[in-house]
């Protein structure tokens, strides 16, 4: 009886700690869209990224299997097509869905973004990986995709009344970030089995800031960060810390204790959590609208995720 009650502690603290990690998700685009209002675009993806892939790179090392060979070793075994994989998912899940986020937010809000991104891109990742894998695209993501697309033509709908052409602008160009965003979630499925997921991720992160680089001067901003104000800083730590290394720990933990079909069900939680931290912060409110066009989106991935209901209880 006591090893069941510590087992029911322990799921129940993987369950906080799921919970947690869809909260510091959420808050991915509040802090995004504050520290843009200190510096453009690329700069802040730029920051952002060079920060995480050295704390990748240090986690790396700490956590390392201490039965694995090192790195090095383990690098020479890596294939040509590991090595594109590697490269698609930094270009895709780092540098191009930044940008085009940070663009985004920087003609749209948080708002739109939370209501957008997390019920577009799951149905955008189940079509490409049905195409990539050669799977027959069943009824479910069919309407799945259906239904997320009219929730997301919702959302848009709800702001063109009271807005300018940016705004409409600014949420097709999150609409595109999230499809890249899926082009990354399929890429990682051609990751070197050899390597860890910390080490696959911290590859990646170095690639994509690799494609980083450039961009400020291509899209022709100033790098200086002499006159950033601490309300960046704070952001820029939020994003690294509290979006990107401690969800990272807590989601691989709960995979591997409850299982990954039990643990995307809380995928679920951020898209309102997104919506209210946005409302509550930057007050940003969405209309009756785009609130059912987030629903309809929500049932959209659930049906492209689980399929049928009957399906689904099974």
């Amino acid at each position: 009886m006591e090893q069941a009650i510590a087992r029911r502690g322990t799921v129940g603290g993987i369950y906080i700690r799921l919970v947690l990690v869809q909260l510091f998700w959420a808050g991915t685009f509040v802090a995004s869209e504050v520290a843009l209002h200190d510096q453009p675009p690329a700069v802040t993806a730029l920051v952002r990224f060079f920060l995480t892939t050295a704390i990748y790179g240090a986690m790396c090392i700490v956590v390392r299997d201490a039965t694995a060979s090192p790195l090095l070793m383990r690098l020479r075994d890596v294939t040509v097509r590991n090595w594109l994989a590697l490269t698609a998912m930094g270009f895709f899940g780092v540098s191009l869905y930044t940008l085009l986020l940070h663009i985004g937010l920087a003609a749209s809000t948080a708002a739109y973004a939370a209501l957008l991104i997390p019920t577009t891109q799951p149905i955008f990742t189940a079509l490409l990986s049905r195409l990539a894998f050669g799977e027959a695209v069943g009824s479910a993501i069919i309407v799945g995709l259906a239904l997320g697309l009219v929730g997301a033509g919702l959302v848009l709908l709800g702001g063109l009344s009271s807005s300018e052409d940016a705004l409409l602008i600014g949420n097709v160009v999150i609409i595109a970030s999230a499809f890249s965003f899926s082009c990354y979630a399929v890429s990682a499925k051609f990751a070197p089995a050899s390597l860890s997921s910390i080490e696959n991720t911290t590859l990646s992160f170095v690639f994509g800031t690799l494609f980083l680089l450039p961009m400020p001067l291509l899209l022709g901003e100033t790098l200086s960060l002499t006159d950033t104000t601490p309300s960046f800083w704070v952001s820029i730590a939020y994003l690294v810390v509290f979006a990107t290394v401690l969800p990272y720990l807590w989601w691989n933990d709960a995979v591997k204790s409850i299982g990954s079909s039990r643990t995307g069900i809380f995928t679920f939680l951020m898209p309102p959590l997104a919506v209210a931290l946005a409302a509550l912060v930057l007050g940003h409110m969405p209309v009756p609208i785009q609130i059912i066009g987030g629903v309809l989106s929500l049932c959209g991935v659930a049906l492209a995720t689980f399929g049928w209901p009957r399906r689904a209880a099974r």
